[in-house]
């Protein structure tokens, strides 16, 4: 006999004992009806109640029917109420929480990258590449992702400009390398921050100087813009006058410093500075092309020539040697 054929006679035989109950009538036989009728609803109700168990509460199988049973009997209609209750439960919840049906997707397309091609781009190729509008989108992804192994001070020009890109998956890559590169500079700010607050003075000149690198960093790759290059600016200005105060004969950090207040359109203070970084020594070719470009702004063209042509042949900076050969030629044209 089915479960739920047990369970409507269990119902009909406790409502036939609840008649018996509230009947006028209040003879002993009728309590012993009551009394026949109850335990029978309560029987085949702790019958139907032992099905729905869990297995592990189902053994010992004697004690965990006695005790449905026992609920039953001794709770009359409240009893039965909770156990049908019970029984509800048991069938709706395993329907509720059955794991749902799931269909088969295409796999995903992936270009793998091949590293040995990577290497052959060049910083040219790659903004030819990535600013092209012809060039198939799969090549271009590629091409960004060789910038982001790149140094930040190379591609930082080049990822930005990538921003405005029509195709959605370079824009996204784009944006997601060069907020990687600036929260690597900013993590390493706050952790030299921390230890700055508590060095000692002997230690406080170079903490300022990694400092000042790192916000200058931040500038230089293009990571920043608007009113936090201005802000990022002015931190890498007061950690370079901190250093310099420590370590006034430090030739690089002046020219750190000039750099600096070349990018905050502060000609006359760059100048000093790199003035004094060559005097500390550097060399004319790491101070002059920022003298030369100061001279240029300011439309002095003749200072140009002779800061350019005071940089040695054979310089380790490639580029510089075509700039130092176009004022030498133009300084040649003015004479002839």
């Amino acid at each position: 006999m089915s479960s739920w054929k047990l369970l409507i006679y269990a119902i009909s035989a406790e409502l036939g004992s609840l008649l018996l109950l509230l009947s006028q009538n209040s003879s002993l036989s009728y309590f012993l009806l009551y009394l026949v009728s109850h335990g029978l609803a309560s029987a085949l109700l702790s019958a139907v109640a032992w099905t729905f168990l869990p297995a592990r509460f189902r053994e010992p199988k004697v004690f965990s029917l006695a005790l449905i049973f026992s609920f039953a009997f001794f709770i009359p209609a409240i009893g039965l109420l909770t156990i049908v209750g019970g029984i509800a439960l048991g069938v709706m919840l395993p329907a509720l929480f059955k794991p749902l049906p799931f269909s088969q997707v295409a796999k995903p397309y992936f270009t793998p990258v091949n590293n040995q091609q990577s290497a052959g781009f060049r910083q040219v190729d790659l903004k030819t590449l990535l600013t092209s509008e012809t060039a198939p989108n799969a090549l271009r992804i590629q091409g960004m992702l060789v910038l982001k192994d790149m140094p930040g001070r190379v591609t930082g020009r080049l990822l930005r400009d990538s921003l405005g890109d029509s195709y959605e998956d370079l824009r996204l890559l784009a944006y997601g390398i060069l907020d990687q590169k600036e929260k690597e500079i900013t993590r390493d700010i706050d952790r030299v921050l921390q230890l700055l607050e508590r060095a000692k003075e002997s230690r406080r000149y170079r903490l300022a100087r990694r400092l000042a690198e790192l916000y200058w960093e931040l500038s230089y790759q293009d990571l920043v813009r608007g009113d936090i290059l201005t802000l990022t600016l002015e931190r890498a200005s007061f950690y370079a006058d901190m250093g310099l105060m420590e370590s006034p004969e430090d030739a690089g950090l002046w020219l750190l410093r000039g750099r600096i207040k070349m990018s905050q359109d502060n000609l006359g203070e760059a100048q000093e500075s790199l003035i004094f970084a060559r005097r500390l020594g550097l060399s004319p070719a790491q101070v002059n092309p920022w003298l030369a470009e100061i001279a240029l702004q300011r439309r002095q063209l003749p200072m140009v020539r002779l800061l350019m042509e005071q940089i040695p042949d054979g310089s380790q900076f490639t580029a510089l040697n075509k700039s130092v050969e176009y004022w030498r030629g133009y300084g040649a044209a003015q004479s002839g």
